[in-house]
């Protein structure tokens, strides 16, 4: 108490403080000495050093967890944990006491922010080997299929990289070709469309057939109405000869029926031309169609034979890939084991389990949330509570130690300028000029030397 005695009024008695105040002081990093004569800020402080703590202690179980999943060796995980705790301790314990009250709210804050923003991040640091844990039969279940899935992808990255796929994709193609050819050699129906013709052929008979079934039951049902008009209203006109005897002269066709008839007739006509204009397409395309097929049938054997060879050489290309990739696969599969198995694998995994089940992303978020608060909550109290007895004497006792070196300062310039004065008139001198007849001015250190101070 020495030290602090003149900062602090005679009548205030220090209070006395268990070994568990003490410790929970250390940890918030406050003066234990001051904290002695303020017994009313002793909660606070108590409260944000166990905060520091508990959040260190976390840490540690997080580290723990975090290392394990790498390692199986358990002394290794704590040891690790324990580092990982007393960095988290180090780093908050600094983000509090670097912070001083001041009474000036907003100009704390801006002072604190990129403290709290640390904290945030520690926070989030801390929170994921725990998720883990937390998860971790959920995460062991889908971690089943996650490594299945690396497997998969290492095979067809292998298969890729040698070009197993392009391989096997030729000679599907050629295997196709050949039996296209020998079906078309035997006289049976194939699927190959010969190109274009074989395109505009089926399109030029499809949109027949439609306009076939179309139009057939309107040009039927256009002559029926004739064929009634007809019958309805055309009359026979009769002339008597000499002997007697009735001859057909004319029909008599009303001129409205007759115009109505004739229309039924020219629509008809036009409905026939256009299918017979469509047929006749369809029959031009058939012939190149077939010609087309004549034409394909001349060069068959030549490329049956190009094909056999091709195929000969990419079932050769394929078993010396085969080969590679058996001596290979073994180790691409154990290396998407060892990626399965991390601890980063496993927040993969965590992340796809957030992103398919809401219940799983809720209450991952939520034990973020909950870390965030207790990593934030010691600065967010400093900020809060008002400037204190604690804050007060601090202030005291760094401005006096602020003067104080200002003053020793000080001091040593004044020294140095009198000894400087002293030398300078013992050589003969003068105290304003040097041997060679120049003015000598005195130096000065920092700042020009003041009034001594008692």
């Amino acid at each position: 108490m020495n030290e602090y005695g003149s900062y602090i009024d005679h009548n205030e008695v220090p209070e006395k403080m268990g070994s568990v105040k003490r410790f929970f002081f250390a940890c918030a990093g406050a003066y234990l000495r001051i904290l002695e004569v303020c017994p009313s800020e002793h909660t606070k402080y108590v409260g944000i050093g166990a905060t520091i703590f508990l959040t260190a202690c976390l840490a540690v179980i997080s580290g723990t967890f975090a290392i394990h999943t790498l390692v199986e060796s358990v002394f290794l995980s704590v040891m690790f944990g324990l580092l990982w705790g007393a960095l988290i301790f180090n780093l908050d314990r600094y983000i509090i006491s670097s912070i001083r009250k001041e009474g000036k709210f907003w100009h704390e804050f801006g002072l604190a922010f990129p403290r709290l923003i640390l904290a945030v991040l520690i926070s989030v640091v801390i929170t994921k080997p725990i998720e883990v844990e937390l998860f971790r039969n959920q995460i062991n279940s889908a971690l089943l299929s996650y490594t299945t899935q690396l497997e998969k992808d290492a095979e067809y990255q292998l298969d890729t990289r040698l070009g197993i796929d392009s391989i096997v994709h030729e000679l599907a193609y050629v295997d196709s070709a050949r039996r296209e050819f020998k079906k078309q050699k035997s006289g049976r129906p194939n699927s190959y469309d010969f190109d274009e013709v074989s395109t505009e052929y089926s399109r030029a008979k499809n949109v027949y057939d439609s306009l076939l079934k179309v139009y057939t039951p309107r040009i039927k049902a256009n002559e029926a109405r004739r064929n009634y008009l007809w019958g309805q209203y055309a009359k026979p006109i009769y002339e008597t000869l000499q002997s007697g005897e009735k001859r057909l002269v004319k029909w008599d066709f009303p001129q409205k029926w007759q115009d109505r008839s004739n229309q039924l007739y020219r629509i008809n006509k036009k409905l026939n031309q256009e299918l017979t204009d469509r047929l006749e397409t369809v029959q031009e395309l058939e012939s190149e169609r077939q010609g087309a097929r004549e034409e394909f049938a001349q060069g068959m054997e030549e490329e049956l034979r190009l094909l056999d060879i091709r195929r000969a050489e990419l079932v050769a290309m394929k078993t010396e890939k085969d080969s590679i990739r058996r001596l290979e696969l073994p180790l691409a599969l154990e290396t998407a084991k060892k990626y399965s198995v991390g601890f980063p694998a496993r927040i993969q995994v965590l992340e796809q389990m957030k992103e398919a089940d809401s219940s799983i992303w809720w209450m991952s978020n939520l034990i973020v949330l909950l870390f965030i608060l207790l990593e934030t909550s010691p600065v967010f109290v400093k900020l809060i509570t008002k400037r204190g007895p604690y804050d007060y004497l601090l202030s005291r006792i760094e401005h006096h130690k602020k003067v104080e070196s200002l003053r020793h300062i000080s001091d040593m310039n004044y020294d140095l300028n009198a000894f400087i004065r002293l030398q300078s008139r013992k050589n003969g001198h003068g105290p304003s000029s040097n041997g060679n007849g120049t003015t000598h001015e005195e130096i000065y250190v920092d700042k020009p030397p003041k009034k001594r101070m008692d």
